[in-house]
């Protein structure tokens, strides 16, 4: 017999539950869903697809899933620090974080994805060089299109607030086009797909096509049970008669393909990676830090607060860092905030951490320390993810915040 509850909680994520068989003998799997911002997600058509994918995965594997669909693909990135799913299915920048943080790689769809630049024919604009100065608009940071593009402008040596005059982030990759059907802005960022379909019905051009990244792709945590690992893969290798039904909805299953974690390499190389050096604060290791610790210096934690409550580095103190502002040098800081002032003594050692090398939270919380007049500002730009392996104590689910709201 199998249940179905839907419900909808106060972050906007959608989680189905399913139970197949006996909840009490599965084994339970946590699948995560995370898409690229377009405007289909917010259809039943979009939910049922990876609602039948789901139950396909949890009647092939014998397991409960728990399904959640993320739509911010910021915290989706977090959570593959995190390690906050057992099965990841999403777009290639977000299967190369967790091939990083402890996923194996199981499967994709067939098929290639790029981001564009395009723009309107009456903008004038006939070459990306052509573009300095005009006004841009993107998809959310962290979208798949947003990344690429991004990355290839870094791979130019060109810094994209420099470049525009203007940069605006749209909710979706069809309002971001949208703006530039209207007048406000002259060069859009959108994936290949729908680029082309705004294309066919308005005048203009694409200016210039990023390097591919893999289609939709699947990872599952790589300490999740042998034998439950075997049953996952084959389901998505080795499809049974049931997967004919993820064809009717769009995910046929049959036509996936086994992926390498060498597939994620160039998207894995455009991530929003923090700089390697910053002036005035001392860079520490792991090692350094649990020594630090051990004399009185205080790390504070700027992560989300679901992130501090479900694993941290034992006796971090939670200092969250409200982000709004681009993962880039020469960020504006007047986006952000940050509450120094809960800190009383700005000459004593403090160590901000948040989670590994692409968090821009710790880096810009040091930034901002320093900028405030503290001493002794030291970042470890590993976090918690370098914390966890190298085997140095954590914790969880404290009864309240370390620091008061």
């Amino acid at each position: 017999m199998r249940q179905i509850n839907i419900r909808t909680i106060a972050i906007g994520t959608i989680v189905t539950g399913f139970a197949i068989g006996s909840a009490a003998a599965a084994a339970q799997l946590k699948v995560g869903v995370s898409v690229e911002p377009r405007e289909e997600m917010n259809t039943v058509e979009f939910m049922d697809r990876f609602g039948t994918l789901a139950r396909y995965v949890g009647t092939a594997s014998g397991a409960e899933v728990r399904l959640t669909f993320g739509r911010d693909l910021t915290r989706e990135l977090a959570r593959t620090r995190s390690r906050g799913y057992d099965l990841m299915i999403g777009p290639a920048h977000v299967i190369g974080s967790a091939m990083r943080y402890g996923y194996e790689p199981v499967a994709r769809f067939p098929g290639e994805e790029h981001a564009v630049f395009v723009t309107s024919a009456t903008s004038g604009v006939t070459s990306l060089a052509q573009a300095r100065g005009k006004r841009l608009a993107l998809p959310p940071a962290d979208s798949l299109a947003t990344y690429l593009a991004r990355g290839e402008l870094n791979a130019m040596g060109v810094q994209t607030k420099s470049m525009f005059k203007e940069i605006r982030l749209y909710r979706y990759h069809e309002a971001a086009l949208l703006a530039l059907e209207l007048g406000a802005a002259d060069i859009a960022v959108a994936e290949q797909r729908l680029a082309e379909q705004w294309l066919a019905r308005n005048k203009g051009r694409i200016l210039h096509v990023s390097k591919s990244a893999p289609m939709t792709g699947v990872a599952m945590l790589s300490t999740l049970d042998k034998g439950l690992k075997d049953r996952v893969r084959a389901a998505f290798m080795v499809p049974g008669a049931k997967a004919a039904g993820t064809a009717e909805v769009g995910l046929d299953v049959r036509t996936m393909k086994p992926i390498a974690v060498k597939e994620y390499e160039y998207v894995s190389t455009l991530g929003y990676f923090t700089p390697r050096l910053l002036d005035g604060v001392k860079i520490v290791s792991a090692e350094e830090v649990a020594a630090m610790m051990g004399k009185g210096a205080v790390l504070y934690d700027t992560r989300s607060e679901e992130e501090y409550r479900g694993g941290r580095i034992k006796g971090a103190q939670w200092l969250p860092y409200a982000e709004k502002s681009a993962k880039e040098v020469g960020f504006d800081e007047s986006k952000d905030k940050i509450d120094l002032a809960r800190i009383a003594d700005r000459n004593a050692p403090v160590i901000f951490a948040c989670n590994g090398a692409e968090c821009w939270k710790s880096y810009k919380s040091s930034v901002a320390a320093v900028k405030a007049g503290f001493t002794q500002v030291s970042w470890f730009r590993g976090g918690y993810p370098e914390w966890i392996a190298k085997g140095h104590p954590a914790e969880s689910e404290p009864a309240k915040a370390a620091l008061p709201r």
